[in-house]
């Protein structure tokens, strides 16, 4: 890489081009702070194309050119300040600098000592509404001379992240409260997605989070748990017990949407923002028993749907399971191979519930390692395209974040490797891979990168993938570019 006295050479000898083509202006005497009172109207200065500073561009590539008028040139990079809505200049500009390290933004400061932001001025992470006028603007425009468009800005974002950061975001590995403290590496290196807990809660949990918070800093983990309620609730040491699927029925359907919303408000302030559940699995076959709330699928709906309401209400995102439906399997998938019912029945019955909560738009997706005999071909559905990307992608119409089972169940690891699975799944659909320790996040990792380089998978297919994790946490890929990158950055270039 060139040291920075050859980068300002050469940015010296594009300056004498650029003032060639633009012509070198009278410079304005500097009579300091403006005396104009309140009542009076400020008007931006005339046009002064003659350059006051060279800005390194993002991640060092290139340079923007700035002129004495607060205009930008951009040099040697395709990356365009998001320039945005600004208040007007008023006087001359003496200098300009990067804002923080990464950022897309640059700091004009004037002849009168004032200072404002072009762009993005600093590490403020802004979503949704919160995003200052005109952000996307110079990612858009960049966008446009390409002559591509896409239908949501962040998806086009996310191609320009770091490939580390992209196939990060895809894994979610499953650790117990104790092995929180070597997250942090992995949280660095390899930008995992977040964290599934395993085992119970200690009181210090809430503080643990947020100190795994604090250091993940850009990209927030997700922190999931599984509170199902009766046998399976991670949490039942530090919040309140909630009855078995099987026993909610008995109540009223908003007891069950009121309770669903005071937990998941509990859980939020322990930092833990999605819940495995609730279980939508019609029947209480193997693995799943009072883990249904009924073999009725309309009766799994209706709870199903009041336990949604009540979860997202209370902030945290739910995550229905075990699609296409485990309650009509032959076996515990936990333990081996799990056929379930040919698809005609799952329509029938199996799936009434999943098309439920797809309608509402406020939830993500596990798929499970059951097999469907006319569908699968023998795969565990979290490994076929045939189901993800087939049955709920297209035909059902869910465009929101998949997640797998655990890939260590021996449904999937009696007959293949994590390596080997993980590929499978991300080429299936998934977006999000439960890996069963965190041991696996390396070979995950590694497994993906070298699978897109060998066209395995298609990197469009991890960017959409990226694209729907970032987005269920509330991040817009947009505020990320420039200003995040993998540690560790990826063996294959692609």
């Amino acid at each position: 890489m060139a040291s920075h006295a050859t980068r300002w050479i050469k940015a010296r000898s594009l300056l004498c081009a650029f003032t060639m083509m633009v012509g070198l202006a009278t410079v304005t005497p500097i009579l300091g702070s403006s005396n104009a009172t309140a009542e009076e109207t400020f008007e931006t200065v005339a046009p002064d194309p003659t350059v006051v500073a060279v800005v390194d561009g993002p991640g060092g590539i290139g340079y923007w050119v700035v002129a004495a008028d607060g205009s930008v040139e951009v040099i040697g990079t395709s990356i365009v300040p998001p320039l945005g809505e600004r208040e007007p200049i008023t006087d001359r500009v003496r200098t300009a600098y990067a804002g923080v390290r990464g950022a897309l933004g640059i700091w004009l400061e004037l002849a009168d000592g004032t200072k404002l932001a072009v762009g993005d001025p600093g590490p403020s992470i802004f979503t949704g509404h919160d995003r200052p006028p005109g952000w996307l603007s110079g990612l858009a425009v960049k966008q446009l001379m390409a002559g591509s468009w896409v239908d949501e800005i962040d998806r086009g974002c996310v191609t320009e992240l770091p490939r580390a950061v992209r196939i990060g975001q895809l894994l979610l590995p499953t650790m117990t409260e104790s092995q929180f403290g070597a997250a942090v590496e992995e949280s660095r290196d390899h930008q995992i997605a977040g964290i599934l807990l395993s085992g119970g809660a200690t009181p210090w949990i809430g503080r643990r989070i947020s100190e795994l918070q604090d250091f993940a800093g850009r990209i927030p983990l997700l922190m999931a748990a599984d509170e199902e309620g009766g046998r399976v609730q991670r949490l039942h040491h530090v919040l309140p017990n909630l009855p078995s699927a099987a026993r909610q029925v008995n109540e009223r359907l908003e007891l069950v949407a009121q309770r669903a919303e005071r937990h998941a408000v509990q859980m939020l302030e322990l930092g833990f923002d999605v819940n495995f559940a609730p279980v939508l699995d019609v029947g209480s076959g193997p693995g799943i028993g009072d883990r249904s709330f009924s073999n009725d699928p309309s009766l799994v709906a209706d709870y199903g749907m009041a336990t949604i309401e009540g979860l997202s209400d209370g902030g945290v995102l739910p995550v229905v399971k075990h699609f296409p439906g485990h309650g009509s399997a032959d076996s515990d998938s936990h333990v081996g191979r799990s056929v379930g019912p040919p698809l005609a029945q799952l329509n029938e019955s199996d799936l009434v519930p999943f098309k439920a909560a797809i309608s509402s738009k406020k939830i993500a997706v596990m798929v499970g390692h059951i097999e469907v005999p006319d569908l699968t071909d023998g795969l565990p559905s979290s490994l076929s395209k045939a189901a993800i990307d087939g049955l709920l992608r297209n035909d059902l119409g869910f465009d929101g974040l998949v997640v797998t089972d655990s890939l260590n169940m021996r449904s999937v690891s009696d007959r293949w490797t994590v390596d080997e699975a993980v590929v499978m799944s991300v080429a299936a659909g998934a977006d999000l891979m439960i890996l069963g320790k965190l041991a696996d996040v390396g070979l995950a990792f590694d497994a993906i990168d070298r699978a897109v380089h060998d066209g395995l998978i298609s990197v469009d297919r991890v960017n959409d993938a990226a694209t729907h994790v970032l987005r269920a946490k509330n991040v817009n890929a947009c505020t990320l570019v420039g200003r995040v990158r993998g540690v560790l950055n990826t063996v294959y270039d692609w």
